[in-house]
């Protein structure tokens, strides 16, 4: 419920200290939890942990905290994924893709990014086989986010124009089935 309600009071920007808290009392409950069972604390560790990367990234003064909670998160569902891949590789994904989008910022650390969502792509492509309705989303975005990438370096036009056009072509055929929830990706 702290986690929960982390989420929604962190919508508000002018309640982030608030949202924050209530993350770190979630986290250190998880964390009580998860050493007495691992297998169940610990996926809320790292959910709880990705929330704070998202939360605390905006804060440009605290990019090395929020990077460590991406981190930390990333390894835990990494471990989690090796003992059951079907449940937590969409996790591995998510957190891969959210590390790209921070890192893409820094432009020193743009390579590092790319690999983040090769990786988170390849992971997505693959559920996607399995379950297309579910994680073809999953597969444009992230498409999306590493054709601006690609596109912002003007050697590689070429290579992030197929990137959108194929995040393009995937959104397209959402939209046939929902045009509400995808057009707005289409356009």
């Amino acid at each position: 419920t702290l986690n929960n309600l982390g989420l929604l009071v962190a919508v508000d920007s002018g309640r982030r200290n608030e949202a924050e808290a209530l993350y770190h009392e979630a986290l250190t409950t998880y964390r009580e939890l998860a050493k007495a069972n691992p297998s169940v604390g610990l996926p809320d560790v790292a959910m709880t942990l990705n929330n704070l990367g998202l939360l605390v990234a905006v804060d440009s003064g605290r990019r090395n905290e929020a990077e460590n909670f991406y981190q930390e998160a990333l390894t835990i569902r990494r471990d989690l994924a090796k003992a059951n891949p079907s449940v937590y590789l969409p996790d591995v994904a998510n957190t891969l893709n959210n590390l790209g989008c921070f890192i893409v910022a820094d432009s020193g650390r743009r390579d590092e990014a790319e690999k983040l969502f090769k990786e988170a792509l390849t992971i997505r492509r693959d559920l996607a086989k399995a379950n297309p309705a579910v994680y073809l989303p999953h597969v444009a975005m992230t498409l999306h986010n590493l054709g601006l990438l690609v596109a912002a370096d003007s050697c590689r036009c070429d290579e992030g124009e197929a990137l959108y056009q194929e995040a393009l072509t995937t959104y397209r055929e959402l939209a046939e089935a929902k045009p509400a929830v995808y057009l707005p990706d289409v356009a």
